[in-house]
């Protein structure tokens, strides 16, 4: 059984589906080959897993087909940048790569990503409009559609900046629980997850974030560096050549360390 029809069973997916939208309502962009073969992404984080380059400094040849994009309407359409707001991110990129070296498979993302957003508030809990529960509500409406073959996660510049619901030296700790709940929640105990360091920084609590993030170590779950990549003059935000490398890497990690993983 694929992925997905795994995760109907467990979870009564009709049921979530009429609970969120009128499925019939909503029409599927997706060519008739690639219908229910799609590798799904859940990528998740705060503004760099968004993205905040410049859609003219694109290189639209990434663009590739067999890319989709499940987006806020709980609709498969045509994946390209920009997939957030109006600037690109790490997300057709990272598609792109995986489709140059793996065949020409469609791939599916779900950015759930939200700008300024601590660990702390993608931790799961009980409230129905968490980032968590948005995440898990669109993971099950698009598996129909495909499997879910990983996560990537990109976080950790608000926890940071300090504040009472930061998260500086145990950043790690966090983050395996958010991992542990996501895997079990969605029955997938080996499912992939890469996410990134967070980039170049000197301030005390910015490296500690980042030690912690070293710290991470639970099973199939690596980490990529961004730390030799340019920021944009006075952001925390990188270039547009930096967030198309930051998705090569996240696909090229994939490759390097979970193409032949089964997700059980």
């Amino acid at each position: 059984l694929i992925c997905g029809m795994k995760i109907q069973e467990y979870f009564g997916l009709d049921n979530i589906l009429n609970s969120l939208f009128s499925f019939k309502e909503n029409k599927v962009y997706l060519d008739k080959s690639h219908e229910e073969k799609l590798s799904i992404f859940i990528l998740a984080g705060q503004s760099n897993m968004v993205g905040d380059g410049n859609i003219e400094e694109f290189d639209k040849s990434l663009n590739k087909e067999g890319i989709y994009v499940f987006d806020e309407n709980y609709k498969w359409i045509i994946g390209k940048e920009p997939v957030c707001s109006n600037k690109v991110g790490p997300s057709i990129s990272f598609a792109s790569t995986l489709i140059e070296n793996n065949n020409n498979e469609p791939i599916g993302i779900i950015n759930v990503a939200k700008g300024g957003t601590s660990i702390a508030q993608w931790l799961k809990n009980g409230n129905d409009n968490s980032l968590y529960k948005e995440m898990m509500k669109r993971t099950l409406a698009s598996s129909t559609q495909g499997e879910i073959k990983g996560l990537l996660f990109f976080q950790g510049e608000k926890d940071a900046e300090g504040g009472n619901t930061s998260h500086i030296e145990n950043w790690h700790l966090k983050f395996e629980e958010f991992v542990s709940d996501v895997r079990q929640d969605l029955k997938l105990d080996s499912l992939p997850v890469i996410f990134a360091q967070i980039g170049k920084g000197d301030e005390l609590n910015w490296n500690k974030v980042k030690l912690s993030q070293e710290k991470v170590s639970i099973p199939l779950v690596t980490m990529i560096k961004t730390d030799d990549l340019d920021f944009q003059p006075k952001k925390i935000h990188f270039t547009t050549n930096g967030y198309i490398e930051i998705g090569r890497r996240f696909a090229l990690k994939y490759i390097e360390e979970f193409k032949t993983t089964p997700n059980k």
